[in-house]
């Protein structure tokens, strides 16, 4: 007992080390669990510097892009293949002196018309193809889609036969940063002044009632241009443009959009006003009503902490709609700055040049909540999201957040009727080696998450981590899960499970299905040998206690991030033997979680083996036990 090994997924939470606050009204019942069942993963042939992945919705597969090659991996079957890219013309890089710039890796792999496309630096020489049933077509020039080295800050998206990118284009103009539409229909990009040295994280297309007035979103931050030294370094962005936007009618606007317009993104605490400027990642959450749809933000602020806030598209579009322009102060044109017009038709040139120089609006989007504060925030440093929708037992659909730390694990977050729940930690890696890409499945329920050498397949139920007992499986209020007919199993599979989502207090719901408690457990152990009992930790919400013959002699405190209970015992003594029990207590329940009976070894064989043993060796039993019993 208390000797369990190793194992590469790790299911943890730490309430101590989580830290999570939501307006005040957030409850942490973190779990330690053991590794479920049903993790797969495949081995990259070899390490990967500069990996890119796709998967398809609602498929068992995955694509990997690495150095001059085209990994494919299908978790269902274990079908695979690799499809080569070699370089076709080398030391086209200027003034390099690195070896990485002259080989060809793979930055683009996307799902595009009828097969796939697939992009990489081809040494400088930036080269897309198109792969139809794994025919690979003639090459052609990727400037624009691909960059010049693998390494840059790029933001692509694939749009039916629109193509986006934020990739410039010349090796000699790396300082202008622009986004562009590279493909579809015609080439467009930004003004040079409209954004100061952008990091870029994501973006979206959204399609609105008139299809003239779709949008796309994109999401950046850029450096302030507020110099002074109480102003953070850094603000985070979100930009529009009209999908139609056809350009400017002057020689100077003729190819640059005319409809950019950005705004900032607010995500701070109200109660410390501490500021979290610094978007690293988000995920966009669709509806049928584009209004409705939402962003996930993701953000970190100069000590490390992170912050997820919420925002509509509606706030979104409103803000840019209603706002006056910053700095601007004359008359508005018929055609406000950042209006869509109607197809065909070409933004006045009026229009563009009050938008081309001042294209920041005042108004800041500000989060959903009531009070504009986050949905939490805590001390972890979180690189990515991903937000799952799940409909659970009670009929309501509840929002689960992945959250991808920088140390190769991934927090599982529900929000909750009564603020946001840490269910669980994903040690993906056992190395806590960095994720490189991690992709939501929403059909199946899976999770893709792949690093530089692997690439895991993880079901995002993970029922069977909660010990198979009903009160474990209901005190997780995890809405994949639910008891029924003597186990923990997913909502997927059987609706008529029990569940514990909502803010009634616990009712003992598990009265007529909790697994009957084993009896004691016999241990023998051999006086004047050390022993340890141990007692998994599953909850830091709950407390723990270890009882001997119904005294209480070891109380644990959940608060720091430890994974199990442990009393030990440093010479076990005639005082040791007897009854221990380990017993947690949650939300008023308790249950006892291991039951152990200390027997004194000798004495134990002295019993069982006086009827059949020698005579000899009864009266040298019989001398050790008398010698114990001397000492003690």
């Amino acid at each position: 007992m208390g000797r369990s090994s190793p194992v590469a997924l790790l299911v943890a939470l730490w309430a101590g080390q989580l830290g999570m606050w939501a307006a005040g009204r957030s409850k942490v019942n973190p779990r330690i669990i053991t590794a479920p069942q049903g993790a797969k993963e495949y081995v990259f042939p070899r390490s990967e510097k500069y990996p890119v992945f796709y998967h398809e919705e609602n498929s068992s597969s995955i694509y990997i892009g690495g150095e001059g090659k085209l990994y494919y991996y299908d978790f269902a079957t274990s079908e695979n293949y690799t499809e080569d890219f070699p370089v076709k013309n080398e030391g086209l890089c200027m003034m390099s002196g690195s070896s990485e710039d002259n080989k060809n890796y793979l930055t683009l792999v996307e799902k595009y018309g009828d097969g796939m496309l697939v992009c990489g630096t081809g040494a400088c020489a930036p080269t897309c193809w198109n792969l139809t049933q794994r025919k690979e077509s003639p090459s052609w020039d990727g400037r624009g889609i691909a960059p010049f080295t693998p390494d840059s800050n790029t933001l692509v998206v694939v749009d039916g036969d629109d193509i986006y990118s934020t990739i410039k284009k010349s090796q000699q103009n790396g300082k202008i940063p622009r986004f562009r539409r590279v493909r579809g229909g015609g080439e467009l990009y930004t003004s040079d002044t409209v954004m100061q040295n952008p990091q870029f994280v994501k973006a979206t297309v959204l399609r609105h009632e008139e299809p003239h007035q779709d949008k796309i979103y994109y999401f950046f931050r850029e450096d302030n241009p507020d110099k002074s030294p109480e102003a953070p370094r850094n603000i985070s962005r979100v930009a529009q443009l009209c999908k139609e936007d056809k350009g400017g009618t002057s020689s100077l606007s003729a190819s640059k959009w005319t409809t950019f317009l950005k705004a900032s993104l607010i995500c701070v605490d109200p109660v410390t006003k501490g500021n979290f400027n610094w978007l690293q990642d988000v995920f966009f959450v669709p509806a049928s009503n584009w209004r409705l749809s939402k962003v996930y933000g993701l953000f970190t602020n100069t000590w490390g902490s992170s912050a997820v806030c919420v925002y509509s598209f509606g706030d979104i579009d409103d803000v840019f709609r209603t706002s006056k322009l910053k700095g601007y102060n004359g008359p508005n044109p018929e055609i406000k700055p950042g209006q869509c017009v109607p197809s065909g038709q070409h933004t006045p040139s009026e229009t563009f040049k009050i938008a081309d120089s001042h294209p920041e609006v005042e108004d800041r989007v500000e989060p959903l909540s009531p009070t504009k504060s986050p949905l939490f925030h805590n001390k972890h440093r979180y690189q990515k999201i991903g937000v799952h929708e799940v409909s659970a037992a009670d009929g309501h659909h509840y929002n689960v957040l992945y959250l991808a730390t920088d140390k190769g694990s991934i927090h599982k977050v529900v929000e909750l009727p009564d603020g946001v729940q840490n269910i669980m930690e994903l040690q993906v890696f056992p190395n806590k080696d960095p994720i490189q890409s991690m992709i939501l499945d929403h059909k199946r329920a899976m999770l893709y998450v792949g690093s530089t050498s692997k690439v895991l397949e993880i079901p995002m139920d993970m029922c069977r981590a909660y010990r198979n007992n009903c009160h474990s499986c209901l005190l997780a209020r995890d809405p994949y899960c639910g008891w029924a007919n003597g186990s923990c199993q997913s909502v997927s599979l059987n609706r008529e499970v029990l569940q514990n989502l909502n803010l009634d207090v616990w009712q003992g719901n598990c009265q007529n299905g909790a697994i009957k408690e084993d009896d004691y457990q016999n241990i023998a152990v051999v006086p004047f040998s050390r022993y340890y009992l141990n007692c998994s930790i599953e909850s830091h919400y709950a407390t723990y206690n270890w009882y001997h013959n119904n005294s209480l002699i070891k109380t644990c405190n959940t608060t720091h991030p430890q994974q199990d209970c442990f009393h030990f015992i440093q010479n076990v003594s005639h005082g040791h033997y007897g009854h221990y029990v380990c017993i947690s207590e949650e939300d008023g329940f308790k249950q006892a979680l291991v039951k152990e009976r200390l027997v004194n070894q000798l004495r134990f064989l002295f019993q069982r083996g006086q009827a059949t043993m020698p005579f000899a060796s009864w009266l040298q039993l019989l001398l050790m036990v008398a010698l114990v019993e001397l000492f003690h």
